[in-house]
């Protein structure tokens, strides 16, 4: 944002500029900064956190002409449309190969699962039957 000095400031807040010291600066509610040559000037974000508002009467400042767009408002005849039906598609293709990555992933499992089972019957070695008592002499 922009930085204005601390007259300026205080006009900007609607209030005296003894007070904008006393109430504010000198407790620390907004911060100083200094300009290039040195100056002490507050950025008029500050003054929007504590204020919310700033009075702009008589001081040349331009207001925000920039419309604020709000959820379920039509967006087609502004820039946005484009952006969204972008985000949309993006939307849709990350939807697809997680769909796809899924699908990858459970093929995998149960070729796991296949490869298991062939180990387990290649180590599989049976126990020899049981010797009857006259096979010894064999």
């Amino acid at each position: 944002m922009a930085l204005v000095s601390i007259s300026q400031a205080a006009k900007l807040a609607g209030i005296n500029r003894s007070n904008f010291y006393t109430s504010y600066l000198n407790q620390g509610k907004i911060s100083v900064v200094r300009d290039e040559r040195n100056r002490p000037c507050v950025d008029t974000s500050e003054l929007l956190r504590v204020f919310g508002s700033l009075k702009s009467e008589g001081l040349g400042i331009q207001q925000d002409t920039t419309p604020s767009y709000t959820l379920g408002q039509n967006t087609t005849d502004s820039g946005l449309y484009p952006l969204v039906e972008q985000l949309k598609q993006q939307l849709a293709e990350s939807k697809e190969r997680e769909q796809q990555a899924l699908e990858r992933e459970q093929f995998y499992q149960q070729q796991l699962k296949e490869l298991t089972q062939t180990i387990k019957l290649l180590e599989y070695k049976p126990e020899p039957p049981p010797r009857r008592g006259w096979q010894w002499w064999w």
